[in-house]
C-alpha cells in the first residue's frame, strides 16, 4: 500500500466510508489517482463552491482576451436591477468576497422553484451592504451569484457556456459543465441518522456561478496540469491576494483562500453542497497539489486533500 492509499484509506474509513475520487499531482503530472466505495476516477461530483475558481478564471480570460469587462469597471451597467447604492461594484470585489453582498436575499429563495436572471439580481441586491466596498472581507454566495450573471450579460451567453467554450472545452475537460437536471445527487444525513439523497434543488438554482458545475476528478487533473503550465500564467492572478482599502492582506485571492506555510504559498477551497463535499489544496512553490470528491454531506474533504499534499 502506498503513503497516499494509506492516508486516503484512513481518511474514508473514519469519514463513514464515502463515495469519493481522489487525485495528487506535483507540477501538474499525476501521482495517484483513485476511488473508494463506489467512486472511481470517472465518476462524475457536483463541485459545490469549490467551482468558484473556474467563475474567477473565466473572468480573468475573458479581461485579458479584451472580449469581456474588467474587472475593476463597474458591473451596474449589466446589471441595472441594482440599487444605486451599489453602482461602484465591480467583478473584482465579487470573486474576491470585499463587496460587502449580503447572503440574506439569496437564501430567501425557494429552492425548488426556478427564477429568472433578473428575480434572483433582485433578491439578492435588494438588501443593503455588509460594508463599504473593499472595505472587509465576508464569503458571500450571493457575489459569485452576481459575476456569473454580469459575465453573461456582458458577452450575451450563459457563464457555464462560456466556461464550456474558454476552458472546459480547449483543456479537454469533457465531463465538466454547468449543473444540469441531470446533476448528480449526493447524500445526507436524515432526522433518524440515515444516509439519503439530498433534496430537490430547482436547475436554474443548482447551475448558478458560486459552484454549480459537475465533473470528475480526472477533469481536475486535467486543469491542474494547465495550471502548472504556460497556459496558467493567464490566470496567475487568482492566487495574488486581495488587499482591503486600508492596506490590510484579506487572505482570500479569487477564488482560493491564501495561506503560507514554511514550504510556500497554500491555495485551497472546498465546498458543500447538495450532498457532496469537495476540497482542491495546491502547495504552489512545492509543486503539489489535491483534490477529494465525496458523495456525502460532512466529509471533512479538506483535511484529506492537505494531508495528501504534506512534505513526504
Amino acid at each position: 500500500m502506498t503513503s497516499f492509499e494509506s492516508v486516503a484509506a484512513s481518511w474514508w474509513q473514519a469519514a463513514g466510508s464515502p463515495s469519493c475520487s481522489i487525485a495528487v499531482l506535483r507540477h501538474g503530472s499525476p501521482l495517484y489517482i483513485a476511488g473508494f466505495g463506489d467512486g472511481a476516477a470517472e465518476t462524475i461530483y457536483q463541485t459545490a463552491s469549490l467551482g468558484k475558481h473556474f467563475t474567477a478564471a473565466l473572468a480573468l480570460l475573458l479581461a485579458r482576451s479584451g472580449d469581456g469587462p474588467s474587472l475593476d469597471a463597474p458591473i451596474i451597467s449589466f446589471l441595472p436591477e441594482l440599487q444605486e447604492i451599489w453602482k461602484s461594484l465591480t467583478l473584482r470585489h465579487l470573486l474576491s468576497h470585499t463587496g460587502g453582498v449580503p447572503d440574506s436575499g439569496y437564501h430567501s429563495l425557494n429552492l425548488e422553484r426556478d427564477y429568472s436572471d433578473s428575480e434572483i439580481v433582485e433578491a439578492i441586491a435588494g438588501s443593503e451592504p455588509d460594508f463599504p466596498l473593499g472595505a472587509a472581507w465576508k464569503y458571500s454566495n450571493a457575489g459569485y451569484v452576481l459575476a456569473g450573471i454580469a459575465i453573461g450579460r456582458a458577452m450575451g451567453a450563459f457563464y457555464g457556456d462560456l466556461l464550456r467554450e474558454r476552458i472546459f472545452e480547449p483543456l479537454g475537460m469533457n465531463t465538466a459543465s454547468a449543473n444540469t437536471s441531470q446533476a448528480p445527487i449526493g447524500l445526507v444525513r436524515s432526522d433518524d441518522g440515515n444516509w439519503v439523497r439530498a433534496a430537490y434543488v430547482s436547475p436554474t438554482l443548482n447551475r448558478v456561478a458560486d459552484g454549480g458545475l459537475s465533473m470528475s476528478v480526472l477533469d481536475f487533473v486535467k486543469w491542474e496540469s494547465a495550471l502548472s503550465s504556460a497556459w496558467g500564467v493567464a490566470v496567475d492572478s487568482m492566487f495574488d491576494e486581495t488587499t482591503l482599502v486600508d492596506g490590510e492582506r484579506c487572505g482570500y485571492g479569487l477564488g482560493w483562500v491564501l495561506t503560507r506555510s514554511n514550504d510556500g504559498r497554500i491555495a485551497e477551497h472546498d465546498g458543500s453542497w447538495q450532498g457532496f463535499s469537495t476540497a482542491m489544496v495546491r502547495h504552489i512553490e512545492q509543486g503539489t497539489s489535491a483534490v477529494v470528491l465525496a458523495n456525502r454531506d460532512g466529509c471533512d474533504a479538506t483535511a484529506l486533500a492537505r494531508a495528501l499534499v504534506q512534505p513526504s
